[in-house]
Parts: C-alpha cells; structure tokens; sequence
C-alpha cells in the first residue's frame, strides 16, 4: 500500500510540477526562517545551563540604596564579602571575578591585544564547566602567573591549540600558558577570551590595599550551594553580613545596602543590574521571536493548502473515479498525506542545505557562534518539529477534504467545493498578506529610527576623532599630558584633550559627593560626571548657554564645575546660577558654565544631570580629532609616539562613530531580522499568489477567449483577473495597518527620543504591498488575456 501511495505521489507531483515547485520553494523559505528564530529562542532559554551544577551556582547581586527615591542594582560585591561567605553553612564553595579588560600581550617582539579577559579564583574550573583542548585546571591553579585562553585566541596568537607550557608576556611580565579551553557557547553569559588567577592580580600590593573595604564593589561574587538551600534565608543571612561591616560616611553600619542570591540561570534576563560586563536577554523578545517563527511557518503552509484545495476541482473526478472502483476514504487520505509528506521532506532535505550555508551570515547577523551539530538533540528537535508542524498543516486540511469527495456529485460535474471553499481560499490569502505587511510597516518604522539615531543632532560634533587610553597602573607611570603634548606637534593631528570619559557614553555617575547652598539633607540625586579640559568644548563644539567654561590660566578652575541645562533645573541651585557653591568630589568650588544638553548616552535614555569638572588627575584617556581626510596619517602618528612612550602595551583606538553605533548594536540587528523577515514573508506570500493566478488563469481559459471573441480588451480581461486578488489585499492593508501601527508604538516606547509613526509610513507599505501584488498577478494575467482564442475554443 505504501509503495503504491508513493508511486502515486510522485506522479502527481510531478505532473504539476509548477505548483509542486512553489509549494516546495515556499515552504523551505518558511523552515529556514522558522528553524534559525527557534535556534535562537532556543539558545536564550538555555543560557548558562550547560554547566553541570548550574542549578546550584548562584550569582550575589547588591541592592544599595542612594536616596528615598533611587537604588542602584549591582551584580558586585565587596572583596572581604568571601572571607565571610566561606563560614556559612549553605555555601559549598566561593569564586569571584573581576574584570581585566584588554590585555598586552609581548610574543617574540611581537605586542597582540587580548580582549575580554578577567581575574578569577583558582576554583573556577571547579565550579563552571569548561572543555580543555591543552592543559588542564590543575595547572591554572599551579602558579599566580598562568593563563588559560579560549581556543580561536590561541590559534590568532601562536597559530595552533597545543600551546600550554608556553611562556607569553603580559605587560612586563611572564605568565605560562597553562589550559586552552574551546571557545565559550553562544548561550554562555562568560564570554571571557582570557583567564588569569585573580590571587595575580591580588599580588599587586597598590591594588589589594584599594579594594580590601567594604566599601569598593568591584568584584563578581558566585557560590555554589549546597542542596535544597532556602534562598530567601540565605539572602537575610547575606545582608546581615553587608550591614554589620559596612561603614556609612559617619561611621556607622551600613542600613541601605542588601545582598540577595541570583541564580545563574537567571542571570541572562536580569536587565535591572548595572555594572555587569554581561549581555542580558529580554524574555519578551524571546515570546515575540518564537511568535514570529511560527507565523512564518504557518504563512508557507498556506501556500500548500491555498494551491492544494484550489486545484481540487480538478482532482475531484480523479476521487471520484477511485471511490466507485473501491477506494476507501482511509485510501485516499493516506494517498494525499504521502503527498504532503513528500513535499515537506523535500523542503527539510532543501532547507538543512540552506541552513548550513546561510549559518555563517546568521552569526554575523546575531552575533553568535551557533554551530549545527547533528548529534545535539536539539537541532532534531528544531528540525523534525518544524517539518512535523507543516506536514500537519499542510496535510490535514487538504486530505480530508480530497477525500470526502462524493463520486456521483463529481462525476456530474457538479461544484464540490463550494463557496465556503473559496471562501476559506480568500481568507488565507488575506491572513498571508496581513503578516506580510506588518512585517513591511515594521520594517519601515525601524529603519526610519535607526536613520533618525544616525541623523540625529547630538548637541557634539564627533568627526575625525578617535580615542584610546594609558594602560592602568603603569611602572613608571606616563603622564597623558607628555603624549598630548606630542601629537599636538604633528602636522594630521587638529586637536587632543584628555578626558576621564567617553563623550559618547558617560557611565561614571556618583551620588551624595556634592553640596551646594539650600540644598536639603536627604536631596541626593545621581549625576553623571566627567573631568575635562579646558580645549574640551571647542574639539567637540560644546555650546555654553550661560557664563563660561574652563580657563586654563585660571588656578580656580580646577576646583569649579560647569553644569548641563538638566542638571541646573533638576537640583534646584539658587538663581542666579552661575557663581553658587558647588562642592563636588572634595573640592570646593563654584558653577561658572551650563553647557548646552547633549547626548552622552543611548538615545534610549533621557538627558540626566551632568557635571563636568577640571580635575583630570585620574584620567587616562586621550581623545584626537584628526586634521580632515587625514585620519590614516593620524593614527600612524599616534602609533609612533605610543611605540615610543609605552612600548609594552599594544595601542588599542576607537574612533567615535563606532563607539556611537556600537550603541544600537541591538536595534541594528533588530532591523536586520525584520529586512529578512518581511523579505521572506512577502516572498511566501507572492509565491501562493502567483500560483493561484496561474490556477485561476488555467480554469478560466475558456472564458477568456468568449470575451476576446466578444470583444474585451487584453486590459479589461488582465483587470478582471486582478481584482479579486487585489481586493485581498486592500483587506490586508485595513487589517495590518492598526496591529503594526500598535506593535511599533510599544516598540519605540523604549527610546526617549524616537520618530513619531504618521501615515507615510502606512503609505508606502501600503502601495508597495499593493505594486508588489499587481506584479505577482500581472504575468500570468497578461499571458492569458494575449492567448490566442482559437486555441482555447478549439476543444469546444
């Protein structure tokens, strides 16, 4: 029986091979995009879970309380908190980490950049889960001086894997490398390149003395815990500890501060917490992609079921005959399933092809590394539930409707389908080309906010310059004033300032370490702070809106501030503003500027208060505006000086702009997805179409050539054809258009500055989904009506 059915299925399939052909094509477009959106839903779900005692890894996160009204949420804690931790009896074991940013690494003569790396306790391997390709944990925690580093950064440095043993310097000192460990998952919230024990970092007499208070949270604090810990205790029992040694400025224990176990699988979503090197998920997105994925899906099953009930007029005598021969209705059920079956095994075979060669674009896109391996569990889950949920929609429907056919009613000629069939017909062409365009108006509003951040007037003109920073901790030290100095006597070289931030994103922010005159006690709001110097506004074209800024001649300045417009309406100083006391960070000192609000942030986030100082004592960062088409010639200039002053640490620059678009990296990939997304759906959505005009066209042939005979126009025959399609989607247009118009409202909620969404948008959606439906439409239209008549009379 089964080989008979697939005999069967395979000629039919192949005598309507054009259909077949759409069916198959519409289909694998639906999987592919169905398959990559439930492997990224699927990564974020599973994140950090690979590790084996995951459920019992917990991170510690601080709640400090800095005003009535205002708590920061810190994944640190204090160095001293583990000495403590280590005595209570629900925690089996502590590790910590702290971030070490880029490292310089000497090989041979040879200065290479190693980003992402941090400073963990020897235990680490102990308690997370990692896979050595060399070395091994026991020798990482052999000596103070090893490292450990992620396989890809040992082929860009040495070439091979088989490195351990091998003597690197960091800075200007020598370390082992002691493990290599393959490159971290795409679902990992460590995606740390380097390793290196944290007890290194410790020895460092300057460092270890700055940090061991209870006052300095710098650290990354995890616990493994033992089995069935209550976390609610356990969170009491931990900010006890963080109140009993703590010191507030007076003197006494700390009462605004509370420690609270996280567990790790709930680190991915926690977008509350600030200060955390880690990108956070955003269980929303998740639902909202998984939706989409399955929208997708569901839109490629309704080509099938759109070409497969339109044609069953002309398979009803095909049933019929069957049926008074003896076909069984389970017969010819099974016959259109295999047929079904057949189609979507086709487009699995074809879209796991696909898949394999657009997997590298879809990493770029996500920035993921996603690996398809089939011996993971996973992949087939993907895989064979997206084709079982096609064959199911597209097999179900189609075959018991086939089948159900009554013989006489067939044979007679009569119509077996009905209105309520084409009605069925219409109305899924219209759900197609619903999601189509909501897909196309979304697509709009994104890349109109996206070039509205592009565009946008940031109150700070950031051409041509780049930045990099002294390494920290420097022996000898460099003075940053020395380097400017330098650059400035080069020709490609406009201007340099030394800055403790970047003017893009300022995230030095401070509470309670000001005073001014009248202001309250308990009045101790969060202000963003930057040192500056005093060619700081003209390289970045800063507008004063009253008094002055800073003046290096003037020895007071270095104890005054300038204020932005927020922060000289929101703390309510005395008018006139300009010459009030203004005591920040220890100096004492007066507000002799406000400055012109810009944008030092994501345009996510409203304008705050900011204070701009002159006291540049801790800052290591240089900014350099090169001279206009010049930016090459600068930097090998600033090459030079750096080889020439810091010759153990490789020069690591980033010009603005990138640092600026590194800021919607998330919306840039949002508006990726959605080109691909509304590319696909539309493309789906064209293919059904075009096939059931070519059905329509064939099944009208006949009466199409009567009215040529009678005299209609090849326009009025083509504009016959098209109507009823085209009507479908001035439906589709009515329904999409308030669902976008909703679902984009809340999506720019999240910026504080956004494009309002007005009807061009919905214009241009609208006709484009409309010039894109009439081309689909006019080919097979065009054809028939220019079909000779004699040939489609002939028969009659």
């Amino acid at each position: 029986m089964l080989q008979n059915h697939l005999k069967i299925a395979l000629r039919n399939l192949y005598s309507s091979r054009l259909f077949t052909t759409l069916n198959i094509v519409g289909l694998t477009g639906g999987m592919v995009a169905a398959v990559f959106i439930l492997l990224w839903v699927q990564n974020e779900l599973s994140f950090n879970q690979y590790h084996a005692k995951s459920g019992r890894i917990s991170r510690i996160v601080t709640h400090l309380a800095v005003s009535r009204l205002e708590t920061w949420h810190w994944s640190s804690t204090p160095l001293p908190l583990t000495n403590e931790l280590r005595k209570l009896p629900e925690i089996e074991a502590v590790s910590r980490e702290v971030n070490g940013g880029t490292l310089s690494f000497n090989l041979d003569g040879r200065k290479v950049s190693g980003p992402k790396a941090s400073y963990v306790d020897t235990n680490w391997f102990q308690i997370f889960d990692y896979q050595f390709v060399d070395g091994s944990a026991a020798a990482f925690a052999s000596s103070v001086r090893n490292v450990a580093m992620t396989e890809s950064q040992a082929k860009k440095i040495f070439g091979r894997t088989d490195v351990a043993g091998k003597t690197i310097r960091i800075d200007t000192l020598d370390h082992i490398v002691s493990a290599v460990f393959k490159d971290n998952p795409a679902n990992s919230s460590f995606q740390f390149e380097f390793l290196l024990p944290l007890s290194g970092y410790l020895a460092n007499p300057e460092v270890y003395k700055s940090d061991n208070t209870w006052n300095n949270f710098n650290y990354q604090t995890f616990i493994l815990l033992k089995p069935n810990t209550d976390l609610k205790k356990l969170g009491k029992k931990l900010t006890s500890i963080i109140s009993e040694f703590k010191k507030d400025d007076d003197g006494k224990n700390s009462t605004n501060t509370k420690l609270e176990p996280e567990m790790l699988a709930d680190m991915h979503f926690n977008k509350e917490v600030s200060s955390a090197d880690k990108s956070s998920g955003d269980e929303k997105t998740i639902y909202v992609f998984f939706g989409l994925g399955v929208v997708i899906i569901l839109v490629a099953c309704i080509n099938y079921v759109n070409l497969t009930t339109a044609r069953a007029s002309v398979r009803s005598k095909e049933v019929g005959v069957k049926k008074l021969l003896g076909a069984k209705h389970s017969h010819l059920f099974g016959q259109f399933m295999t047929e079904s079956v057949l189609t979507c095994l086709a487009a699995l075979a074809l879209s796991t092809a696909l898949i394999f060669v657009l997997l590298p674009v879809f990493n770029q896109v996500t920035d993921k590394t996603f690996e398809i391996s089939f011996t993971n569990p996973v992949i087939w889950m993907i895989l064979l539930g997206t084709t079982l949920m096609a064959i199911l929609l597209t097999g179900i429907y189609p075959s018991l409707l086939l089948s159900s056919f009554k013989p006489f009613e067939t044979l007679r000629g009569s119509n077996v389908l009905g209105t309520s069939s084409a009605f069925f017909r219409k109305s899924l062409v219209v759900v197609q080309f619903t999601v189509a365009i909501i897909f196309l108006i979304s697509m709009l509003v994104v890349q109109s906010q996206m070039k509205f951040i592009r565009e946008k007037e940031l109150g700070y003109e950031r051409a041509r310059t780049f930045t990099f920073r002294l390494p920290w901790g420097m022996n000898p030290k460099i003075d940053p004033a020395t380097i400017k100095a330098r650059l400035l006597n080069k020709s490609s070289i406009a201007d340099v300032t030394i800055s403790s931030q970047s003017i893009v994103q300022i995230g030095s922010s401070t509470t309670g370490s000001y005073d001014w005159d009248g202001r309250p006690k308990d009045f101790e709001p969060t202000v963003s702070q930057i040192a500056v110097e005093d060619n700081f506004q003209k390289m970045f074209s800063l507008k004063i809106v009253d008094g002055r800024w800073f003046d290096a001649t003037r020895e007071g300045d270095k104890t005054n501030v300038i204020l932005n417009e927020t922060a000289a309406k929101k703390l309510n100083l005395r008018k006139p503003i300009i010459g009030q006391r203004f005591d920040f960070q220890g100096m004492k000192g007066n507000v002799i500027g406000i400055v012109k609000d810009f944008h030092y942030k994501s345009l996510r986030e409203k304008i705050e208060p900011l204070v701009l100082f002159n006291n540049i004592s801790w800052s290591l960062g240089l900014y350099v505006k090169a001279q206009p088409g010049k930016e090459a010639e600068a930097i090998k200039a600033v090459s030079k000086v750096w080889d020439q002053t810091v010759p153990n640490y490789a020069l690591e620059y980033t010009f603005l702009d990138e640092t600026y678009d590194r800021l919607y990296k998330n919306e840039e990939r949002t508006a990726t997805l959605f080109n691909t997304f509304t590319f696909t759906a539309l493309l789906i959505s064209c293919l059904g179409l075009f096939g059931l005009a070519t059905f329509t066209a064939e099944r009208r042939v006949k009466e199409i050539g009567i009215r040529k005979v009678l005299g209609a126009s090849v326009a009025g025959i083509v504009s016959l054809l098209s109507a009823d399609f085209i009507t479908l989607v001035f439906i589709s247009i009515a329904i999409a258009s308030p669902i976008a118009y909703y679902a984009m409202n809340k999506w720019l909620q999240g910026f504080e500055y956004r494009i309002e969404v007005n009807w061009l948008i919905f214009t241009i959606a609208a006709l484009s989904s409309i010039a894109i439906a009439t081309l689909t439409i006019s080919y097979q239209s065009i054809r028939a009506a220019l079909m000779n008549p004699v040939k489609s009379l002939r028969s009659e």
